[in-house]
């Protein structure tokens, strides 16, 4: 048993949730599920029609793609995301979308001018994807992705690195498919948010007997658990130089959570820009000449 990221033996167990054992490599500190765990996860099984439509308000009704005009509030994200990109380059040019999901970054970055493809590994998302956008989608893991190397101006991975089993392969696969200089934007949880570290206290403090808080933070979905200190070395040993960092507020119209879990999830967020410890990090990064 070894760190993926790293190739480190040297690992300690973090904490152990209802999806199993999580552990953190002493070398490089990235937070995952164990091994065996992972290799039960099945994607074809996780990313089913169900996986989508149980979040039918996030994933199809966003303002967007559906044309409503009424927009989710990750819609945000998305132009927040746009914005860093426009910061150092500006369309038209290609853009490669990885987890595109249902489709509805593209659409938003194909309104603003990029020319769009984009990867999803279910096989019903990518075709409502190609359906709602118009866009070319490869339906199909990432590293089989048939797009010609140096074809893209940007790659974006939307809460997608924590879900593959080999970050830093995906991280040199995107490297390989930019242009000299493009840009890979890549969002993701924070592991050292307040929510995290609460949850972690709670679990801790009560010798593992409270698990509820770590139950939902720490499922069968994510692989990975990134912060800002661990993200950076894997970009850099990927080909990449960061030039923006930010943290931004709990996702709150994205999880399967209960009206009175949203209200306590409205709190934390407040309080987590406070102390500069918001739930997510998005991350723009230049391929190195």
């Amino acid at each position: 048993m070894s760190c993926r990221t790293c190739g480190s033996a040297d690992l300690d167990r973090y904490l152990r949730a209802s999806v199993g054992t999580v552990l953190q490599c002493r070398t490089c500190r990235v937070v995952f599920l164990s091994p065996e765990e992972q290799e039960s996860k099945k994607a074809d099984a996780l990313y089913s029609q169900d996986y989508f439509t149980e979040r039918e308000g996030y994933f199809f009704h966003d303002g967007v793609a559906d044309g409503s005009g009424h927009e989710s509030p990750h819609i945000e994200d998305f132009r927040l995301g746009l914005e860093l990109i426009a910061a150092h380059v500006r369309p038209p040019g290609q853009l490669l979308d990885v987890g595109c999901a249902t489709g509805s970054f593209l659409s938003l970055a194909k309104q603003t001018g990029w020319e769009c493809r984009g990867v999803e590994v279910s096989s019903f998302a990518a075709a409502q994807a190609r359906e709602r956008t118009g866009c070319e989608v490869f339906n199909g893991p990432f590293e089989h992705a048939p797009f010609a190397n140096g074809r893209f101006d940007v790659v974006t991975m939307w809460d997608l690195l924590e879900h593959l089993p080999d970050p830093v392969t995906a991280l040199r696969k995107a490297g390989a498919l930019l242009k000299p200089a493009g840009l890979l934007l890549v969002n993701t949880p924070n592991e050292d948010s307040l929510t995290r570290r609460v949850a972690r206290f709670l679990y801790h403090g009560t010798g593992g007997r409270l698990q509820a808080p770590v139950n939902r933070l720490y499922h069968h979905y994510h692989l990975y658990y990134f912060s800002a200190g661990t993200l950076a070395p894997l970009f850099g040993e990927a080909g990449f130089d960061l030039i923006a960092l930010k943290t931004k507020p709990i996702p709150i119209s994205r999880g399967r959570i209960s009206p009175a879990t949203k209200v306590v999830m409205h709190a934390l967020s407040a309080v987590e820009r406070l102390v500069h410890a918001e739930y997510e990090l998005i991350i723009l990064a230049r391929k190195r000449a």
